[in-house]
């Protein structure tokens, strides 16, 4: 054939294959409208959990919140610091003046004081009057403290061993008859919300001054807290820069930021609710960030028990007032510190774990211990006898006065020696008591002496004792006349107290917010219900 002629034959073309089976679906018309429905149905749903979630009441969540700062001069191990105590008595030259303590002084057998070195102010003419029915009242009447020189009865130990049923008559019947404004249910904290607080200030001597007083003073504290949720005695920190005078030289942040918030508690705002929960917040998380673990336990001191007394005082309130789980284990801890830093011999405590001690550091710890009983973790009894032992040491007209280390009748640790033995289980039946009250309350409330007012308040009111309405009546009144009015102090108390000079005005407003707030708050263990139950 010629290659002109010559038919070419095309080679076989292999056929396409058939695509993907992915391909042939996502093509398909049937499958197209099933992803639209089901687009449809997400953004469906989708609106329906946006609906749901804005209408859900939001949770209250509680902030957390813990400082880290550079290590404190005085934070630094081995550093001495200053011991705050707040009503100390300055035993060297006989009265009652907070000294800081750079280290604890070696202890002395000082002398029995036999007079009653505090002047006493004139004394209210009415007030007197009750004072002197109240006396004639009196089975069995003892002279009033003495002035001057007047020589007094010295120190008889004379530890409360009357039979309990005899107490338990005398404080059932103190409670069938009932506190004026005490808190509803015999609940200690329920008083301090509500209409049960307004009851509570109408019922026992409190009015709308008193308590404009005390949110003022709540204001005051709440714009000086530093930004690390602490309160300084000496006002650093905070946005103050110098604006206030008076400021205080004591170093222990634990105690200065106790104080400062147990107002804020005591008017019933906690870390979980109130209008200053987030500063209660801080500080409390602040509290929490400062204890220091130790084989005896969680350890608040920063160089003094004071600071470790009211810091766990402040923390068990907080606990029995919320119930937070978060607080239980920091208060037994702190709980547990105190037990194991009694003196044994004495009875009490000081500066220093172990060390003999003092009434108004044993004063706190109590306060503390019977604080965290309200709140369900017990004392053991033996912490507790031996503070009745140490009252014994310091005791003067058999049971009716005290003195700091020693046995005296100085009227402001007279008023806390007393109070400690209402804790401890004396009540309205016991004449020493009755005897002790009425004579410091003769003169009526200085206008100075917040540390002694604050004592004696309480243990007045818990009594219900018959001189309490007048007495509340001067001390009321004064205090809310002394509040600054102007510029930054406005709200705030500076006294000429020697017993509380070193923690300044910081502490000074904190006690005379406390004392306004003994109508409803009494720092639960004051209540005539915590009184009643004895350790």
């Amino acid at each position: 054939m010629e290659p002109d002629s010559m038919e070419l034959t095309p080679l076989p073309q292999p056929e396409p294959s058939a695509g993907p089976w992915v391909d042939r679906v996502v093509r398909s018309p049937a499958v197209r409208s099933g992803y639209l429905s089901l687009a449809a149905h997400l953004l469906l749903c989708t609106l329906m959990a946006l609906f749901a979630l804005e209408t859900k009441p939001q949770q209250q969540l509680r902030p957390l919140v813990f400082s880290i700062s550079p290590q404190r001069q005085d934070d630094a191990e081995g550093a001495p610091q200053d011991a705050m105590e707040i009503g100390a008595a300055d035993e060297a030259g006989g009265g009652d003046a907070a000294v800081p303590h750079a280290e604890a002084p070696p202890a002395v057998d000082d002398p029995i004081d036999v007079a009653m070195t505090d002047p006493a102010p004139a004394p209210d003419d009415e007030l007197a009057a009750d004072v002197t029915a109240t006396e004639a009242a009196t089975t069995d009447p003892a002279p009033a403290f003495p002035t001057g020189d007047t020589p007094i009865a010295q120190s008889v130990s004379a530890r409360f061993d009357a039979p309990r049923a005899s107490g338990t008559r005398g404080r059932s019947a103190a409670r069938a008859g009932g506190v004026r404004g005490g808190p509803p249910d015999g609940k200690p904290f329920a008083a301090r919300t509500g209409t049960a607080r307004g009851a509570a200030v109408r019922g026992r001597g409190g009015n709308a001054a008193s308590e404009a007083a005390v949110e003022r003073g709540l204001e005051w504290l709440a714009l000086h807290q530093a930004v690390d949720g602490s309160w300084q005695f000496d006002l650093t920190g905070c946005r103050c820069n110098g604006a206030c005078r008076d400021p205080g030289t004591l170093t222990s942040s634990t105690a200065s930021t106790a104080i400062a918030l147990l107002p804020f508690l005591g008017a019933g705002h906690t870390h979980v609710d109130g209008r200053h929960q987030e500063t209660v917040s801080r500080g409390i998380y602040y509290l929490l960030s400062r204890m220091q673990r130790t084989p005896r336990g969680g350890d608040f001191c920063e160089g003094t028990m004071y600071g470790h007394g009211v810091t766990t005082l402040a923390l068990a309130e907080a606990l029995g007032m919320t119930k937070d789980d978060l607080l239980v284990q920091p208060v037994r801890d702190a709980v547990r510190f105190i037990e194991t830093a009694q003196d044994m011999h004495s009875g009490g405590w000081r500066y220093l774990p172990g060390q003999a001690g003092d009434i108004t550091v044993t004063a706190w710890q109590l306060a503390a211990l019977k604080s965290a009983q309200l709140a369900g973790l017990e004392a053991p009894s033996p912490t507790i006898d031996g503070v009745r032992r140490f009252l014994d040491r310091v005791q003067a007209l058999n049971g009716a006065a005290y003195g700091y280390r020693t046995p005296a009748a100085k009227p402001c640790t007279s008023a806390i020696g007393l109070l400690c033995r209402m804790y401890t289980g004396w009540g309205p039946e016991q004449e020493a008591l009755n005897r002790g009250l009425t004579a410091l309350a003769k003169p009526g409330p200085s206008p100075t002496a917040v540390y002694q007012n604050f004592y004696l308040a309480q243990a007045l009111v818990q009594l219900d004792h018959p001189v309490w309405p007048r007495w509340n009546l001067k001390n009321r009144d004064q205090l809310v006349a002394q509040q600054a009015r102007l510029a930054h102090e406005s709200g705030s108390w500076f006294f000429a107290d020697r017993d509380t000079a070193p923690g300044g005005r910081l502490a000074h407003t904190a006690l005379a917010i406390l004392t306004l707030e003994v109508y409803y708050r009494l720092l639960p263990i004051y209540t005539q219900e915590a009184v009643d139950s004895e350790f």
